[in-house]
């Protein structure tokens, strides 16, 4: 019989893509939701591009304790996905810290009873990167929860990832864990409406709603080189590290290159003004997620190393230009 993935986070860009991948390479996969509902939504969007025969769904909510034993009994992975993303103004802070900590320890302990051979975790490349000023980002570090650039979003992160840290040196015989660092995503999603931050800043500047574009380096990654370095550490034992980033290229895409991919290939709505710097930290005095995107990036390096992961999972990123022209496509 198949291998079966337990995968929280189902519903979001990410999780979906991933229960497709898997499904397309054989393994069974029982998803977490929080609503029944939305489990049949979610089968009819991953059915475009894969058979759902071994996709089940049960309820389980990362804010309770109910329903994690169940979700996870007899599952021989687990990938953790499901966190909050929230760019602009947060005025409870347990809407970000309740479900990355509290939900994620929930996930580890669960999966620990139910004996899994290897938890996946998705994190972010700004618990590695969101302090590094000059050289580039590796494995090995670690962004301080006190640095002054790093906004409410990225300190919840920070603390999942303690848990993972605290979880992987207390259980040493195992179950093994991995954390994914991606950049923003961006890559076809299977839902032509998705919301996610990421796909909604792509939208603005694809349609044309967004008039101009902020002069921001930040290395991105395709969605779909995300999902499929998320089930290589899951599967592999060659795993030089337990943390891996992933992105298009070494050096940060910068948010305005979207907009020149999509003029070269047709796509006249695309703006051709930028907002620099100065402007945006002017504008950052009056908008969260200016102030936010500033924060987060003003006087990074965001270079990554990501050469562990090309060479423990033999990958070979898709081209950035061409994860433009798909998730164009896609929103069509």
């Amino acid at each position: 019989m198949s291998e079966l993935i337990a995968l929280t986070g189902i519903t979001g860009f990410v999780g979906m893509r991933i229960a497709e991948q898997a499904l397309n390479n054989g393994h069974r996969v029982r998803a977490t939701v929080r609503k029944r509902e939305h489990g049949e939504r979610v089968r009819t969007l991953i059915q475009k591009e894969a058979a759902t025969d071994g996709l089940e769904f049960v309820h389980a909510d990362l804010l309770a304790d109910e329903g994690w034993d169940e979700a996870l009994a007899g599952a021989d992975y687990v990938i953790h996905t499901a966190s909050p993303v929230i760019l602009g103004a947060v005025t409870d802070e347990n809407v970000l810290f309740g479900p990355a900590v509290d939900g994620t320890k929930r996930v580890l302990e669960a999966a620990k009873k139910a004996q899994v051979k290897k938890i996946v975790v998705t994190s972010t490349a700004l618990t590695i990167a969101g302090h590094i000023s000059e050289g580039m980002a590796t494995p090995a570090d670690f962004t301080p929860a006190d640095d002054p650039r790093v906004t409410l979003y990225t300190k919840s992160k920070i603390a999942a990832e303690e848990v993972v840290l605290n979880f992987a040196a207390e259980n040493p015989s195992g179950p093994e864990v991995v954390t994914i660092h991606p950049g923003v995503i961006i890559g076809p999603p299977l839902d032509s409406e998705e919301d996610s931050e990421s796909i909604a800043l792509f939208r603005g500047i694809w349609s044309g709603a967004q008039p101009a574009i902020p002069d921001l380096p930040f290395p991105m990654a395709d969605v779909r080189d995300v999902a499929q370095i998320h089930l290589a550490a899951m599967t592999s034992s060659n795993t030089g590290t337990s943390r891996y980033m992933v992105s298009f290229t070494t050096d940060p895409q910068q948010f305005p290159d979207i907009a020149r991919v999509l003029r070269r290939h047709g796509n006249k709505k695309a703006p051709r003004f930028t907002i620099p710097l100065f402007v945006l930290r002017l504008l950052a005095r009056f908008n969260e997620e200016i102030r936010t995107l500033v924060k987060s990036t003003g006087g990074l390096s965001m270079r990554l190393d990501t050469s562990a992961t090309v060479k423990d999972f033999g990958w070979e990123p898709i081209p950035f230009e061409q994860s433009v022209l798909d998730t164009a496509k896609a929103l069509k």
